[in-house]
């Protein structure tokens, strides 16, 4: 079956390469091989079914939409869904790290965000990513609505979120409660480039998701240590 030919490709985007060896190596945790390829098949009927209300989210031009991003979190609650919920948050997690962390793995290996220079580089790749998204354009008002703020080399980079579709996926699906399997993997993103996350809340818990990135040998990050809430989502105070 090619899940293509389910899916609307000039609207919506595929989920990567990563993802689907991801998915496919925690089915053969699961399953014998001779059940893999009837999972693998109803993993991506349930991902195309998802893909038919979802609105557009701006492409391949859209950062979010690329490898770790929107479309790979929502193949992770395809896996869930298909699955009928057996897996636990702390799979759906690792899923999601095993997609987004590599790329920042790589970037680590050679910046390092306690250097003034690799903060203010950090910062400018915040900038493109919010030019990247398309929620000045009011005939797309369903994307990402990401805001930086201005540089401050003193405090580090700060940036918020106000809508997220991961998020409103989870709303409208009934996915709230393993959020933080998604929301809580930008924390150890961070930790790849040798930064520290600060964050109160998500749009997943909240009417906002606020990032404040600082070095991790940094004061501000002694001061502000990770903490986990009642729901297991990770914040700081």
């Amino acid at each position: 079956m090619d899940i293509r030919t389910q899916i609307d490709l000039k609207k919506h985007v595929m989920y990567s390469a990563s993802m689907e060896k991801i998915v496919k190596e925690h089915l053969r945790k699961r399953y014998p091989e001779s059940e893999i390829h009837s999972m693998w098949e109803k993993v991506q009927m349930q991902y195309a079914d998802f893909l038919k209300d979802l609105p557009y989210l701006g492409g391949r031009k859209n950062t979010h939409n690329g490898t770790g991003g929107t479309y790979d979190c929502i193949m992770v609650f395809a896996y869930y869904e298909a699955l009928d919920h057996a897996p636990d948050m702390e799979e759906l997690y690792a899923m999601n790290c095993e997609a987004l962390l590599p790329g920042f793995r790589s970037i680590g290996k050679i910046a390092n965000a306690n250097n003034a220079v690799v903060r203010r580089i950090i910062h400018m790749a915040f900038q493109a990513t919010e030019r990247s998204e398309y929620n000045n354009d009011p005939d797309q008002p369903t994307g990402y609505i990401m805001k930086v703020e201005p540089y401050d080399k003193t405090v580090g980079s700060r940036y918020t979120f106000k809508r997220c579709p991961i998020a409103e996926f989870a709303k409208e699906h009934g996915y709230l409660d393993i959020m933080p399997a998604f929301c809580n993997s930008d924390y150890p993103a961070m930790e790849m480039i040798h930064a520290h996350l600060i964050r109160r809340h998500t749009c997943a818990n909240a009417d906002i998701c606020d990032y404040w990135i600082v070095g991790d040998r940094s004061e501000a990050a002694m001061k502000h240590p990770k903490k986990t809430d009642a729901k297991g989502f990770w914040y700081n105070e």
